[in-house]
C-alpha cells in the first residue's frame, strides 16, 4: 500500500480547497455580468458547466503548485520560474477541458501563487503533521509577505520591452495606455485588498448574513476597489468608473442587509449584460478570499 507523505498529503487538501472556492465563486447566484448558477451574464462563449469543466481540469495543476513552494530548494524569488511552467500547462488542459474558452487564466495565476506562497511558508516555518493548520491574521500576512517576495519585479521584468512589440495583448495595451499592472500588480503589492478591505471585513463583521451573502458583500467590496482589467479590456476606463460607482452605491445602501439586496442585484447584472461588462478580475479575488477565510476559519 502507498504511503503518501505528509506534503503530499497536504497538497491535496489545498488543492481541493482551491477547487472548492473556484466551484462556489462559479455557483454564487446572482452576481451582476458574471457566470453563475442562473445564467451566463455578459459571456456568450460561456456558461456554468463550462466553468465546472475547467475548474475540474486545474486540481492537479495546483497540487504542483503547493509542492514547488514546499520541496523546492530555490529562493522566493526564483520560485516564479519553477511555478509559470506549471500554470502554463494548466491553462492548455484549461483550454481542452472548454473547447478552447478562456475561464480561468487568471485565477490559475493568482491560485497558484497563493498555493505556494502557503507551501514556502510551511517549509519556512517547518510546520509539520499531515493536516492544514489554522491560519492566524499574523500566519496570513506572512502569507502575504512570501507572495511579494515570489513576484519581487514582475510587472518590470514582464513589461520590460513593451514598446518593441508590435502586438499586444489586453494587459499589455492597458499598461501601456493606462499604467494598469493588473493582476500582475496586485500580486507584487501582497494583494492589498484582499489585506485591507476584505480579510479585516470577514474577521469584525457583526452582521448576520448568511454563507452566499456574506461571500455577494464580498464580492461587492473587491468591485469597489479592484483595478479590473477585465472591465476595461470590455467598455474602456470610464466602465470600469461605473462599476466601481455602483459597487460603492450598493454597499453604501446597505448592502446584503437591505430588503431588496437580490433585486437590486439582478437589476445591476442586466445593465452590465447590456453594456456587455464583466468583473472577472474581482471574481478571481473572491475564489482567494474563500480560500483564506476558510484557512482562517471565517466562513
Amino acid at each position: 500500500m502507498e504511503v503518501k507523505s505528509n506534503w503530499m498529503i497536504l497538497a491535496e487538501a489545498c488543492s481541493k480547497l482551491a477547487e472548492e472556492a473556484i466551484l462556489t465563486e462559479a455557483l454564487l447566484t446572482p452576481k451582476p455580468g458574471l457566470v453563475d448558477a442562473k445564467d451566463s451574464g455578459a459571456h456568450k462563449d460561456m456558461d456554468i458547466f463550462t466553468f465546472v469543466r475547467s475548474a475540474v481540469s486545474l486540481r492537479e495543476g495546483f497540487k504542483e503548485m503547493f509542492l514547488s513552494g514546499a520541496t523546492s530548494p530555490v529562493s522566493r524569488n526564483g520560485l516564479l520560474a519553477v511555478i509559470r511552467p506549471i500554470g502554463i500547462r494548466m491553462e492548455q488542459e484549461m483550454f481542452e477541458a472548454t473547447k478552447g474558452i478562456n475561464t480561468h487564466k487568471g485565477i490559475i495565476f493568482s491560485m497558484g501563487l497563493l498555493l505556494a506562497a502557503l507551501g514556502r511558508l510551511m517549509k519556512e516555518e517547518q510546520i509539520d503533521g499531515d493536516r492544514m493548520p489554522a491560519l492566524n491574521p499574523k500566519d496570513t500576512e506572512r502569507i502575504f509577505s512570501v507572495i511579494m517576495g515570489i513576484t519581487e519585479g514582475l510587472v518590470s521584468k514582464d513589461f520590460a520591452n513593451i514598446h518593441q512589440k508590435r502586438v499586444l495583448t489586453n494587459g499589455e495595451k492597458l499598461y501601456l495606455e493606462h499604467g494598469f499592472a493588473g493582476i500582475r500588480g496586485e500580486a507584487e503589492k501582497g494583494y492589498p485588498v484582499l489585506r485591507d478591505e476584505v480579510l479585516p471585513y470577514l474577521r469584525h463583521r457583526k452582521e448576520k448574513l448568511s454563507y452566499e451573502e456574506s461571500l455577494l458583500e464580498v464580492l461587492f467590496l473587491l468591485m469597489r476597489h479592484v483595478e479590473d482589467s477585465n472591465i476595461v479590456t470590455r467598455g474602456g476606463i470610464e466602465s470600469l468608473h461605473y462599476v466601481r460607482k455602483e459597487a460603492e452605491k450598493f454597499l453604501a445602501g446597505g448592502g446584503m442587509k437591505q430588503k431588496d439586496a437580490y433585486e437590486k442585484i439582478q437589476i445591476m447584472n442586466e445593465t452590465f449584460i447590456r453594456r456587455n461588462l464583466s468583473p472577472g478580475g474581482a471574481a478571481d479575488l473572491l475564489s482567494l478570499a474563500i480560500v483564506l477565510g476558510k484557512l482562517e476559519k471565517l466562513i
